[in-house]
């Protein structure tokens, strides 16, 4: 009879290329999954998350450049990773625990010992999507869309005399803006500076992107109130506000905050416009990944 229990370890790989340190070798830490009988051995993502704790892994590399490069890598000896085990040091220990927790959530989601589908493969890559900062996945998706858009208009109104005006917005937004910024600081500092310009753009826009900007541009300014009320970095956690915290948290955060503010239809439209494009980056990401 199978074994309905998920098991998430980490260890250090030693299969994996060693960096050495005074003498010492260093290896990177991997993470064990054994669901039923279904096993798979993924990379952790240790190091990208201490990125966010750099000042307060001070007490393990005490200074010495080399050994904090390890670390922040992901990379550690038997003998430190032992030790950071036992004793619980802050935050490698707390960060490693809480990628348990996520890694473990994630495969609860999926329903592992109903779902026949069930599988462990391309899991690196569902782990790194449901982890993934959603400001990234929304402000990326509507980029994307609103460029789309952009060039429609462009072309629609390129030999028109009746359109120029929104030809010569169109084309400076294509080609003078840096696209590599994050589209919300676009929209927000072109609302300020040429917010005329701006609102005749929108009027030309698809329907579904309006939308998609104005739930947006309402998420966005309520980020930084979601990551003080989480304080996921003051516990020791993945700081990320992430695609799990959104199925199992955020969303219903955003719906109490945005019905006090906008009602409740308005709330609906917004927030099911977000879901539907967090969900289908993830299954998209998730297909791909699986053809």
């Amino acid at each position: 009879m199978p074994n309905k229990k998920i098991t998430v370890k980490h260890y250090l790989n030693k299969r994996a290329k060693p960096r050495f340190y005074l003498q010492e070798e260093y290896y990177p830490v991997y993470i064990q999954l054994i669901v039923d009988a279904k096993k798979a051995q993924i990379k952790s993502r240790i190091s990208q998350y201490l990125e966010h704790y750099q000042s307060e892994i001070r007490t393990i590399h005490r200074d010495e450049v080399q050994l904090k490069k390890l670390i922040l890598s992901g990379f550690f000896t038997d003998d430190l990773f032992e030790r950071i085990l036992h004793d619980k040091i802050h935050p490698v220990f707390s960060l490693l625990n809480d990628e348990i927790s996520v890694i473990t959530n994630i495969i609860e989601l999926q329903h592992p010992f109903e779902n026949e589908h069930f599988t462990l493969n391309n899991f690196s890559s569902d782990y790194e999507k449901h982890v993934t900062e959603i400001t990234d996945i929304l402000d990326e998706s509507i980029k994307e869309s609103y460029r789309m858009n952009l060039n429609r208009i462009f072309l629609d109104s390129i030999d028109k005399e009746e359109e120029k005006k929104i030809f010569t917005i169109v084309n400076f937004f294509i080609h003078y803006i840096n696209w590599e910024n994050a589209f919300s600081n676009f929209y927000e500092i072109t609302y300020e500076v040429i917010p005329s310009e701006l609102k005749l753009v929108e009027n030309y826009l698809d329907k579904n992107l309006l939308l998609s900007i104005k739930a947006y541009l309402a998420y966005h300014s309520k980020a930084n109130i979601l990551k003080r009320y989480m304080e996921k970095q003051e516990q020791g956690k993945i700081s990320t506000l992430s695609y799990l915290d959104w199925i199992t948290y955020i969303k219903e955060f955003i719906v109490r905050e945005f019905t006090k503010l906008l009602g409740e239809k308005k709330t609906i439209e917004y927030v099911s416009c977000l879901d539907s494009i967090l969900d289908r980056k993830i299954r998209k990401d998730r297909t791909s990944s699986k053809s």
